[in-house]
């Protein structure tokens, strides 16, 4: 496996506690070990701000631990994939396949697709859509024990 794409929802799960946190953090470490390049597309950060923010407006984290979390992610060795207009009009068509009104979660797919990667999300109900339609490469992180 030369690269994976992970969710802004595992993103998340490194600051917040998740039940998924443990098992998400244990492959990053495998992950990193062997050389796997972690990839995310640009809106990741700005999914992931907003995720952190919505916690802290409901209180399940402090302003300090939204702003440090925040400078966590930020230095997470990931490659981050800015938008272009065929992961763009990839992401709207499975968008279309996987009924959603939103393109946010098909552009994790679409670079997943476009790179040859697996998709790692915290999204099972994403992954189950996905598996539905024939995608063997996405995985629910609540597959790690």
């Amino acid at each position: 496996m030369a690269a994976v794409v992970i969710d802004a929802n595992l993103g998340i799960g490194l600051v917040r506690q998740m039940p998924f946190s443990e098992a998400f953090r244990r492959k990053m470490e495998q992950w990193i070990g062997d050389g796997v390049e972690i990839a995310v597309p640009g809106l990741w950060e700005y999914e992931v701000a907003s995720g952190l923010r919505r916690l802290w407006s409901q209180q399940v984290l402090t302003r300090e631990q939204a702003f440090g979390g925040l400078e966590q992610i930020m230095a997470l060795h990931v490659v981050r994939y800015p938008a272009d207009p065929g992961l763009l009009l990839s992401a709207l068509r499975w968008a279309e396949r996987l009924e959603q009104s939103k393109a946010y979660d098909s552009q994790y797919v679409a670079l997943a697709e476009q790179y040859g990667a697996e998709l790692w999300s915290a999204d099972k109900r994403l992954v189950n859509a996905l598996k539905a339609r024939g995608v063997t490469w996405a995985h629910w992180i609540g597959e790690v024990s």
